[in-house]
């Protein structure tokens, strides 16, 4: 509490005068020592306050350097735990990759490592290499694999080293990576030894003489990441290496890892680079990085940074990060402050006094006020540098990291009170609009807007935290749940709705929604109470958006599956496990077959074949729409060409997804697909649905336009009234109108809906677009768009999907037909 400065008080007595009697022949000499004794008293109190303010200041300073010290080891301990989080959680990453795909491909590893490293790089990555364990049964044809793939050569710099068969059981064996160790001759060639060789040269870098052979068995038996320094190519890099087992196999003893290990991954990093960053230019300090690795080494120097503390008494603080108790941070030194040293400023107070002894006390008050402000600033630079530390930067909330430390503090008190808490993971839905709209000053400006609403929700003991980017998390407990969490949540999904006042960025109010997922009840850790928040939220956007979600244990089995899905989903047009199955297109005044649509398949290997809804947001998610529409697309090029060497003139249509309409490779892929097939542009229709056109309009109307200039033909898919203008649509260069089904249906329940066909279809004709009706199944639909005048129609009413063998046998009956009917033309 702040309270206001009191003023010094008292009333000053001077004592009484002197007597006249006192005058005469010894007044003078009685006057001159009383003057004396005074004056050596005001010398003996000024040097000896001058001294005690002197060495009181001293001190004072260097406490201040040590709470600064600590304050910023504190940090930099904090950057290094985050940042060795980071590198961790990439080679968990593969590590779980290769358990999930342990035959996974030299190439295919590093198509898939590559996207994760563009889209999650961790700080001086040097990349990873995977080491598998191979019988000796399989050793020949193995290498052979292995060797053969273009990716392992690239790799190794054309160096393939075969490994010398020693008549062990199984061997060790580099099976790929994205390191590039070609620039090595000799690395490049003991790297493809033999890991598990007693005598393998590979680890030989480690300067307590323990064989890779050993090290390797206490990677596998422990089951956790072990990490050592190692100097390649003169850098001292940090090495993080675990083994991955067979899925589904028993791990929880040493002799069941050894039973079900199937190889190792290994991660390297630039352990200088890291530390640097950790330091964050402070060169006043010292920062060292050790390791404890099950026994292997009791404590291994990984690397260290920054100048070496120095000093006759250097501050010192060791500890271990809460990564996973294994890393160990040393910080030396302290941070250079402005000015002269503490012994300088000390020596200054000193003189001063001895040269003002008649200011003495005046000195001795004004110093002791200086100190008290000078401490003052001290407690505030600390608490901002603490603030800074652990809060948002921008909007003033906790971080991620005091957010966790809070719930960490939330979850311990339920386990000892058994009162209710709760997580709700907020995210703005439609934020990365607003910053690619309108910049990312008015995205700052909305998170701020944000915060402040919910600083204005929580009650005191609760927390809103700023997780990064428009995620935001609010912690609750105790009375705050009396009426559920869900309410909780609806209260928040209101006040996020409410427009924001966004006059000054925008010139207008901005109004929008958020989504919110719910983890509530004990959790091992915050991170796992968070986690489930999160995979609640995913639930909540997939329902909709605008709406909460409370986690349950199916949502972990769900993101798992999307998961396994994704990663599946890398591989399928390497092992050819794409189809394409073509529908019929229909000339409703022409009674014959128009064309066909492509529709992509999947026979995946577990699951069968799947229809692309039901991997297409997977598909989106992961990046892998752009590649297999590009697939789609050759193929569908080529089969219309094959159709027409026979004779049968067939057009083809196929979708395009928003993010493959929107990818800068799309035109040059549509050119590849037409002049490798050697296909005329107007026999190729791209669908384009109608809502891909609402969330980047102006960059979607160029891309048609683009498309309609090379001479392919545009269809806007699912066409109903929710495009936002109908005067837009001659500027889009739509050749055709894929009336929505739900329209259709809707024709044979109220007149007015037929109406509105009928406008469609006029329109159409206005604009020379033609409409063609989408999915009808039923005869009633059929019936009402051949009255609406659709000029074609697609749907299993006449007929459904078809292979290609089942389209060669519909266009010879459509051949068939057509000479039947030659005479009567």
């Amino acid at each position: 509490m702040l309270l206001p400065d009191e003023p010094l008080g008292g009333e000053r007595s001077d004592g009484p005068a002197p007597a006249d009697g006192d005058a005469g022949a010894d007044g003078d000499p009685l006057r001159r020592r009383r003057w004396l004794v005074a004056v050596c008293a005001v010398l003996v109190v000024g040097v000896a306050s001058s001294i005690a303010a002197s060495l009181t200041w001293r001190a004072s300073v260097r406490e201040h350097e040590r709470e600064s010290f600590a304050t910023a080891a504190t940090y930099v301990s904090g950057q290094l735990d985050t940042l060795l989080r980071r590198d961790t959680d990439y080679v968990r990453a593969v590590r779980a990759a290769m358990t999930m795909q342990p035959r996974m491909s030299a190439s295919t590893f590093e198509a898939w490592s590559s996207y994760l490293e563009d889209h999650d790089s961790a700080l001086g990555s040097y990349g990873a290499l995977v080491v598998k364990s191979v019988p000796a049964s399989e050793l020949a044809a193995f290498q052979a694999r292995r060797d053969a793939e273009p990716a392992f050569r690239r790799m190794v710099g054309g160096r393939v080293e075969p490994v010398a068969v020693t008549g062990r059981s199984s061997y060790c064996l580099l099976a790929g990576g994205s390191v590039d160790i070609g620039y090595s001759a000799e690395a490049a060639a003991v790297l493809q030894g033999d890991w598990c060789d007693p005598d393998s040269l590979i680890g030989g870098f480690r300067q307590d003489g323990t064989t890779r052979a050993r090290f390797t068995r206490t990677v596998t038996e422990s089951g956790q990441f072990l990490a050592y320094a190692a100097r390649t190519g003169g850098v001292r890099t940090l090495i993080v290496e675990g083994a991955y087992y067979r899925r589904g196999a028993p791990i929880a003893t040493p002799p069941e890892r050894r039973a079900a290990v199937l190889g190792w991954v290994l991660g390297s990093f630039a352990i200088q680079t890291l530390l640097k960053a950790a330091l964050h230019g402070d060169r006043g300090l010292h920062l060292a990085l050790y390791h404890t690795d099950g026994g292997v080494s009791h404590a291994e120097l990984i690397g260290a940074a920054g100048s070496a503390a120095g000093g006759a008494h250097p501050l010192m603080r060791s500890s271990s990060l809460p990564l996973d108790g294994t890393w160990i941070v040393k910080v030396a030194g302290a941070p250079q402050l402005s000015g002269p040293s503490a012994d300088v400023q000390a020596l200054a107070v000193l003189i001063g006094g001895l040269i003002a002894t008649a200011l003495l006390f005046a000195l001795v008050l004004v110093l002791a006020r200086s100190r008290e402000r000078a401490l003052a600033m001290v407690q505030e630079k600390t608490g901002q540098l603490r603030h800074q530390a652990l809060h948002d930067a921008l909007t003033g909330l906790p971080n991620r990291v005091l957010a966790l430390d809070r719930a960490e503090q939330m979850l311990a008190r339920a386990r000892r009170g058994q009162h209710p808490v709760a997580a709700l993971y907020v995210d703005l839905d439609g934020f990365k609009e607003v910053n690619d709209t309108f910049g990312h000053a008015a995205g700052d400006a909305l998170l701020r807007i944000v915060a402040e609403r919910l600083r204005g929700m929580v009650r005191e003991g609760d927390t809103a935290a700023r997780l990064g980017g428009d995620e935001f998390v609010v912690l609750v407990e105790g009375s705050t749940l009396d009426a559920g969490p869900e309410l909780v949540a609806e209260r928040v999904l209101r006040e996020l709705s409410r427009p924001y006042d966004m006059t000054s960025e925008i010139g207008r109010e901005l109004s929008l929604t958020a989504s919110v997922g719910i983890a509530c009840g004990l959790r091992a850790s915050a991170d796992e109470l968070l986690r489930d928040a999160d995979i609640a939220l995913y639930a909540a956007k997939s329902a909709g958006r605008d709406r909460h979600a409370l986690f349950h244990p199916q949502m972990q089995a769900v993101a798992h599956a999307r998961l396994t899905t994704q990663l599946d989903l890398v591989e399928a047009i390497d092992r050819d496990q794409l189809l394409l199955l073509y529908r019929p297109v229909f000339d409703l005044r022409a009674r014959c077959v128009a064309g066909v649509q492509a529709l992509v398949r999947w026979r995946h290997p577990t699951r069968g074949v799947l229809a692309h809804e039901e991997f297409a947001r997977e598909a989106e998610v992961n990046g892998m729409s752009v590649p297999i529409g590009s697939w789609a697309l050759r193929e569908a090029c080529a089969q219309a060409v094959a159709w027409r060497a026979h004779g049968t003139a067939f057009d083809v249509s196929l979708a395009l997804s928003e993010r493959q309409l929107l990818a800068p490779a799309l035109l040059e892929d549509v050119r590849a697909a037409l002049s490798d097939s050697g296909l005329e542009p107007a026999a190729l229709m791209l669908e384009v649905a109608e809502s891909s056109l609402t969330h980047d309009a102006s960059a979607a109307s160029e891309r048609l336009r683009a498309l309609e200039a090379l001479g392919v033909r545009v269809a806007i898919d699912g066409f109903d009234v929710g495009l936002a203008a109908l005067s837009r649509l001659p500027e889009l260069g739509a050749h055709a109108l894929k009336l929505d089904r739900a329209l259709i249906e809707r024709m044979l329940r109220s007149p007015h809906a037929k109406a509105l066909i009928d406008a469609f279809v006029q329109l159409g004709a206005t604009l020379d677009v033609r409409t063609l009706g989408e999915g009808i199944e039923r005869r009633a639909p059929l019936s009402a768009a051949l009255d609406a005048y659709c000029d074609r129609e697609r749907g299993f009413a006449l007929a459904r999907a078809l292979t290609l063998a089942e389209v060669h046998e519909l266009a010879r009956a459509v051949d068939a037909a057509s000479r039947e009917t030659e005479p009567a033309r």
